[in-house]
């Protein structure tokens, strides 16, 4: 019986998803199974990955339903009792595993266990991202103030992460019809349950910027759903409200309102960012406003334009 189900979402993902498969299959810790969910792939994904043959490996179809209805698939699909996230374009490194294991160890009753990772930009240039309140690499143990620790990098991500199905029968599964922030929520929601058990050791590599990757996606339609988490856990005292929770909020939503723009809703955009106080991300709310009055700017100068050509074609 596998100790893990390693769920990885597919949507048109062909040119990375043997990448992450095969960065599975070199663990050094091999107690695992695979369950790929291809949501509703237009390219050739589905093919690539039938082509790696491993007896552990099972791929299931569904039509397309966004990442949280292929992870949520996956979780309800799993075997084993800790369930592990791998996004098709990304990859872990070989002793991902082995770090996850002796969190399991050390912390059993923790409600999550990740680790930190690299990223790797479109033009190959390497990051290592910087969190608040944890302490440095190879540092290993409880994060015991999520909403410090968010402030700046995210330390938690969808491709670094291990939930116990147990978790999910107490936080929930992933919110569906969100592309952006339900793999936050989800974390957010863990961390008000338990305790995170984390490793300062980058065991994952993130890819950020590769074609058909939500964080390529600029506009948005519906809030993030974290944002509605983290208020109603506020009003219905699940947690308390401190300065650094009501900071992440605000980071949350001067990321939101700044989508808003990039989906033209300019009123919705200026009404949340008149809402907004600040003190950490000031300089962050300053640059979405100007580009919140360059983008109505713009506007009205394409709106004149646009009356003056029906004007002369009246000629």
């Amino acid at each position: 019986m596998c100790d893990i189900s390693v769920v990885i979402p597919l949507y048109n993902k062909e040119k990375y998803v043997k990448r992450a498969v095969e960065s599975v299959l070199s663990q050094t810790n091999q107690r695992f199974e695979i369950v790929i969910v291809d949501d509703g792939s237009t390219d050739q994904s589905y093919q690539k990955a039938a082509e790696i043959k491993d007896s552990r490996i099972r791929i299931i179809q569904q039509q397309n339903a966004g990442a949280s209805a292929a992870r949520n698939k996956g979780i309800t699909e799993a075997k084993a009792d800790y369930i592990a996230f791998l996004d098709a374009d990304d990859a872990w490194n070989p002793t991902f595993l082995e770090t996850i294991f002796r969190l399991i160890e050390k912390y059993p009753e923790a409600g999550a266990y990740a680790t930190a990772y690299q990223i790797i930009l479109k033009n190959q240039r390497k990051l290592v991202p910087s969190f608040d309140y944890i302490p440095p690499s190879p540092w290993e143990g409880l994060i015991t103030h999520y909403s410090k620790s968010v402030l700046r990098d995210l330390p938690v991500i969808s491709s670094a992460v291990v939930i116990p199905k147990k978790t999910f029968a107490h936080v929930g599964l992933f919110a569906i019809g969100h592309p952006h922030g339900e793999d936050q929520d989800m974390w957010f929601r863990i961390s008000v349950y338990r305790h995170i058990a984390y490793s300062h050791t980058n065991q994952a590599i993130y890819y950020r910027g590769l074609p058909n990757s939500m964080c390529t996606v600029l506009h948005t339609y519906q809030p993030y759903p974290i944002i509605d988490t983290i208020k109603k856990a506020i009003d219905h005292k699940k947690v308390r409200e401190t300065s650094d929770l009501k900071e992440y909020l605000v980071k949350l939503e001067l990321d939101y309102a700044e989508r808003l723009i990039n989906t033209n809703r300019l009123k919705e955009a200026h009404e949340l960012l008149e809402g907004i106080a600040t003190t950490r991300y000031q300089l962050k709310k300053g640059k979405i406003l100007f580009l919140y009055w360059k983008e109505r700017f713009l506007g009205h100068v394409m709106n004149r334009i646009r009356r003056a050509r029906k004007y002369d074609s009246r000629f």
